[in-house]
């Protein structure tokens, strides 16, 4: 059967697109798409230059700038270059307008002739902000790529597979370009500092994170694993059980993953490592008892039944819980963490199976050694004596803890800004840090002006309202540039009389502005015409909004005041903007609240399943308290040491909230066998249920802390984030089981007679 799983694997693929982590049918990512199909796509690959000292206008960073700008021209896909050196200046020429670089030959720079540039440069709305920053300390290239479709969808197999292998090596190939230009500009040009963004960077980053962690994390966690179980178990056959069902586990959920045509990304790469943490308790908890049962006389036969009929309710009703967290992640609006989910749950419910058929054969076979064992653990004893003797105090001060942490819960704030995903260091996040220092936008927003009839964009009218659009968003805060076609129409109306300032104003008339337009791009060279501002038929233009870095709400409140100020004062021409940017902080908010509901209904779902499992509904409301207030407890100190939340975050209450399951049922399971079996007090079923599984849960949460804590050596933002909550949660988890479930159970549970 497990073969049978693991064949599916031979449909895997890796998707590193950041449209990924949208639904098709996502209103930003729509509009995004029908912008690009309106005007030039923005796939692009941008080389950043900067000045050790002083500014780019110097002899040195001009040809640099010259060079790079030649060059980019034999980038592959490339379609359009764009930079300060090949910016179209236009100027007046007597009658005649002259469109023209600003530099033709570094070689005839004196100067007189970079001052001049300078100038232009600086004073020019089109270029400064844009191709230099404001302080003229760094420049920008953009190369612009016409990159391979994307995959359709409703094609076969086959046709998605060669689409998938096209496009997929579309951006190595792009970024290896770049890397290897940026190694000869180092070497011919010491002095200046080069950097590499834009689209083609973001994707082929998320491609390398994912073989990084699956590289790297997966075999040290299989490390840290061999060597704590050798340190608790101290029994080489039950550390070879223990990998075999873990190593299955995890290379099934993957091949089940392609039987569900799963594609492997940065987010869902990191199952493995889940899978096999979670796998692993369930092998302790069946291990731990057959090895006590061993050290009191019993036969490997015996001691195995012995383990199966204490444990397989108990890792049953946990196996089923944790699978029911991770498949809520399928509330989530971004597809990588509903996958995760998905192949997690698979894998979690594989291991189960495993624990109870494969795992048992292989222990009866490979443990046979009966090693004395202590009855009891002195200090798991001492400490149960302690929590019942002060359990009223215990009880008080732990609620007090919890409850100010968990007030400080809500005042985490969402901030999903795709910078963050990556750790410092990795060279996208070092392109955007100098990008942001040097005064580049490091966010944008595009809108499409559509008037209706071709032709319509050099009316007065249009232009008239493009223009205090146009005004309106440079007084927002944080806007940094703002290109529209406006301002192109106010430089040639300038240049056309003469370069007179006095006229940097839009042409007098709709045929004036229309001659200017046909002028001007019947002069400019190829590849630099205005489709990337203007469509086709001239029925519609691009405004493009360069920001400084900002958290998501304020992007959001951004994009919002655009749209209500085009909705107010030109409801004819008002449209929903969009950008990479936006459809991240837009995915970020609605994520959060759609993990809202799917925490809710994994509290209820799980909460049911113990109910039904246990058949008492004491019990089961006993759990929902050491259940949830953990991961609340947790977003509590997360609020205090960050301070805020995004994609992987929002998605931890629901991952965690299966995972602590295990430390509430397996100690329930094992107090309520006291009551019901045995027939003890409440006081003596809880030392009875620390005497046997207090040792196993304090082993499972180790191992479950280092699994999720070896995510946050990740240099993907997202899984770091996910691991480290998730380990600060489920620490949380045992030192509020151990501290708070004893009272309750005492406290709601009195009469000394068994439970019925």
């Amino acid at each position: 059967m497990t073969l049978a799983l693991v064949i599916g694997g031979s449909r895997l693929y890796f998707e590193s697109d950041y449209k990924i982590f949208f639904k098709s049918d996502n209103p930003q990512l729509v509009t995004h798409e029908l912008i690009e199909e309106t005007y030039t796509k923005s796939d692009a690959l941008i080389l950043m230059l900067g000045a050790a000292q002083g500014d780019v206008f110097n002899q040195q960073a001009l040809s640099a700038i010259f060079e790079i700008t030649e060059q980019g021209w034999q980038a592959p896909y490339v379609m359009r270059v764009d930079s300060l050196t090949n910016f179209q200046h236009t100027s007046a020429d007597g009658d005649d307008l002259r469109v023209a670089d600003l530099l033709y030959d570094p070689a005839e720079l004196t100067p007189s002739k970079i001052e001049r540039i300078k100038q232009i440069s600086l004073r020019e709305p089109a270029v400064v902000n844009r191709y230099v920053s404001k302080t003229g300390s760094a420049a920008m290239i953009v190369m612009t790529m016409e990159l391979p479709p994307d995959v359709d969808r409703s094609a076969d197999f086959e046709i998605q597979s060669q689409q998938r292998i096209a496009k997929d090596a579309s951006h190595p190939e792009v970024v290896k370009w770049g890397r290897d230009l940026v190694a000869e500009l180092t070497q011919d040009y010491p002095d200046l500092k080069f950097h590499l963004t834009g689209s083609s960077v973001i994707n082929n980053s998320f491609n390398e994170m994912s073989a990084q962690d699956m590289s790297t994390l997966i075999p040290i966690m299989y490390l840290v694993i061999i060597v704590g179980l050798a340190i608790f178990l101290r029994s080489p056959g039950s550390l070879v059980g223990t990998l075999v069902v873990i190593a299955l586990s995890s290379i099934a959920a993957m091949g089940a993953a392609g039987w569900m045509g799963l594609a492997i990304n940065t987010v869902n790469a990191t199952a493995p490592m889940i899978i096999l943490t979670i796998a692993v308790c369930d092998c302790v908890h069946l291990l731990m008892i057959h090895v006590r049962a061993l050290g009191q006389g019993l036969r490997p036969t015996e001691a195995m039944r012995e383990s199966l009929r204490l444990n397989f309710q108990p890792i049953m009703l946990t196996s089923v819980t944790t699978a029911v967290g991770f498949l809520t992640l399928n509330f989530s609006s971004s597809p990588p963490f509903a996958g995760l989910g998905n192949i997690t749950a698979v894998g979690v419910m594989w291991a189960m199976v495993l624990t109870f058929t494969l795992l048992p054969t292989l222990t009866i076979w490979l443990v046979r050694k009966r090693r004395v064992v202590e009855q009891k653990s002195g200090l798991i004893d001492r400490y149960a004596r302690f929590v019942v003797r002060k359990r009223v105090p215990i009880f008080w001060a732990t609620a007090i803890v919890a409850l100010a942490l968990v007030s400080l819960a809500p005042s985490n704030y969402i901030d999903d800004d795709p910078i963050g995903y990556f750790a410092e260091g990795v060279p996208y996040r070092d392109a955007s840090e100098f990008a942001i220092d040097r005064g580049f936008g490091v966010n944008d927003l595009s809108f499409s002006l559509n008037c209706g009839e071709p032709g319509c964009v050099n009316s007065r009218v249009y232009l008239s309202a493009l223009e205090q659009f146009e005004t309106f968003l440079l007084e927002q805060p944080g806007v940094i540039h703002v290109a529209t076609y406006a301002e192109v129409l106010r430089r040639l109306n300038k240049s056309m009389n003469r370069d007179d300032d006095m006229f940097l104003r839009l042409p007098a008339n709709d045929e004036l502005a229309a001659q200017y337009n046909l002028l001007y791009e019947m002069s400019l060279p190829f590849g630099l015409d205005l489709n990337n501002q203007v469509n086709i038929d001239k029925s519609s233009t691009r405004v493009l909004i360069s920001a400084e870095q900002m958290i998501t709400s304020d992007l959001i409140e951004l994009e919002q005041r655009a749209t209500s100020w085009l909705r107010e004062n030109h409801p004819d021409l008002a449209s929903p903007g969009s950008s990479v940017s936006v459809m991240f902080a837009h995915i970020g908010v609605n994520n959060t609240r759609a993990m809202f509901i799917g925490g809710v209904i994994a509290v209820l779902g799980i909460t049911l399943t113990i109910l039904l499992a246990l058949r008492s509904f004491r019990y089961a409301f006993i759990s929902i308290i050491p259940n949830t207030i953990p991961a609340l407890m947790a977003f509590g100190i997360w609020s205090v040491v960050f301070g805020f939340v995004n994609l992987a975050a929002a998605a931890v209450f629901s991952i965690s909230l299966g995972i602590v399951v295990d430390d509430t049922v397996h100690f329930i399971s094992k107090y309520r066998r006291a009551r019901e079996v045995k027939r003890l007090s409440p006081e003596d079923s809880i030392y009875y249920a620390f005497d046997n599984v207090g040792s196993a849960l304090i082993v499972t949460t180790i191992v479950l802390t280092i699994g999720f804590g070896l995510l946050t050596l990740s240099d993907f933002g997202l899984n770091s984030t996910a691991g480290m909550l998730t380990a600060i949660t489920v620490t949380l988890a045992l030192v509020f089981d151990f501290l708070i479930l004893p009272p309750i159970l005492m406290f709601l549970d009195r009469d000394d007679s068994a439970v019925a």
